[in-house]
């Protein structure tokens, strides 16, 4: 039981059977198990050596989301989703170890040379029986405004995407349609299901709730707070076959529900804290 570090990454185990897994490559969550399930998946063509970004679990998407902006230059010459996923961050400390729930602390490197900022940032991950708290800690230590976007981009297992059901997402919340080229729309507060590709920011989220019914009995409760937008993906068929990197028929063993801050660039004056956390609960 408690925390294990491997050459790869800390295993965390609770007393109640439950455990997570976090390589140091992108602080990237690549299991958690509670009630005997995996509850994340991970495609089986995923590269695992660091040549490329995780392709399921839990990736840490910062400091932008989406392909690079135009400007300014530092942001422009970025990789899709930014560089934090492809850091080798390192375990900073054990907040908790007890029989009901463990709590560790992953701290990133510094940025890019090209990349003039700084900041400090840190991933909190805390497991209990049944749920999974990410955080995003981001503190900007420079002298000058510091812009960002962040988002935790979570694949979450589920038998048949084709049963499930997604709710909560408040009446008239708008979304930005990437399947519609961004087209803006508003929520019709109507349960979610996926009968083709879905690609939805939804902006400022009054909820900060989503439940995912997995069609079987069971499911999810993403809450959030801090961060204020949410992602909702599925490729589906039609848009999956064509990732490099998903397993054969993958996309009908996920749904993504991604917590962030991505309609605009979160600014934090010297000095400034943000804190964006995500609380999974297995139902």
């Amino acid at each position: 039981m408690g925390v294990t570090e491997t050459d790869k990454g800390v295993i965390i185990n609770t007393e109640s059977g439950s455990s997570a897994e976090i390589y140091y490559y992108g602080a990237h969550v690549v299991s958690w198990k509670s009630g005997g399930k995996e509850r994340l998946f991970m495609s089986s063509k995923s590269a695992l050596d660091g040549s490329k970004a995780i392709r399921g679990g839990i990736p840490v998407v910062f400091p932008i989301f989406g392909p690079p902006p135009t400007s300014p230059p530092e942001y422009a010459s970025l990789s899709q989703h930014g560089f934090a996923r492809n850091q080798i961050w390192k375990l900073d400390k054990i907040i908790m170890d007890r029989p009901e729930g463990i709590s560790i602390r992953f701290l990133a490197p510094s940025p890019p040379e090209s990349f003039q900022h700084k900041y400090k940032l840190a991933y909190v991950i805390t497991l209990s029986e049944h749920q999974l708290c990410t955080d995003i800690h981001i503190i900007n230590e420079d002298e000058k405004e510091f812009k960002f976007q962040t988002l935790l981009h979570t694949y979450l297992a589920i038998p048949d995407y084709k049963k499930i059901k997604i709710s909560n997402i408040n009446k008239g919340t708008t979304y930005k349609d990437k399947i519609l080229d961004g087209k803006l729309v508003q929520s019709d507060g109507e349960d979610i299901i996926i009968d083709k590709p879905i690609d939805r920011v939804y902006h400022k989220v009054p909820s900060q709730e989503i439940f995912v019914d997995d069609g079987a009995g069971s499911g999810y409760k993403v809450r959030f707070r801090g961060f204020e937008d949410v992602t909702v993906w599925n490729p589906t068929e039609e848009v999956g076959k064509g990732i490099a990197d998903m397993e054969d028929k993958g996309w009908e063993k996920y749904v993504c529900i991604e917590p962030g801050y991505v309609r605009e660039f979160k600014s934090l004056a010297p000095g400034e804290e943000f804190l964006g956390q995500q609380v999974l609960t297995v139902l």
